[in-house]
């Protein structure tokens, strides 16, 4: 089932980091230097404005939300494998706003190497 937030329904904590989350980021880093598409990744633990408890959220800043379902559910096979779990990862696709609020808090884990001529 896919819910979207924006930016201002989150409340950023900080980082998640950890030895398996650590696992998750260089999985998901293989992925985004494939995809030319992600500027940003950050594995924040963020909570909700709605009440629910602090839960891990994967932010990207992307070029080209065209791409984005695609992205998203590559992103979720990779989180299910690595956990086998049926448990689901929350992403949320970035702005330049939300970008910049969830990098007061936590510091990004993928900076695209992509150059462009």
């Amino acid at each position: 089932m896919l819910q979207q937030f924006s930016p201002s329904d989150i409340m950023f904590i900080g980082e998640q980091d950890g030895a398996p989350e650590r696992r998750l980021k260089e999985a998901i880093s293989v992925l985004l230097d494939l995809n030319a598409t992600v500027t940003r990744a950050y594995l924040a633990r963020v909570s909700y404005d709605d009440g629910t408890t602090a839960s891990v959220m994967l932010g990207l800043l992307t070029r080209d939300r065209q791409k984005s379902s695609k992205l998203a559910l590559q992103m979720e096979r990779t989180f299910g494998a690595l956990f086998n779990t049926p448990a689901h990862l929350d992403i949320m696709f970035l702005d330049d706003d939300g970008d910049s609020r969830i990098s007061k808090t936590c510091r990004p884990f993928y900076i695209s190497r992509t150059t462009y001529h």
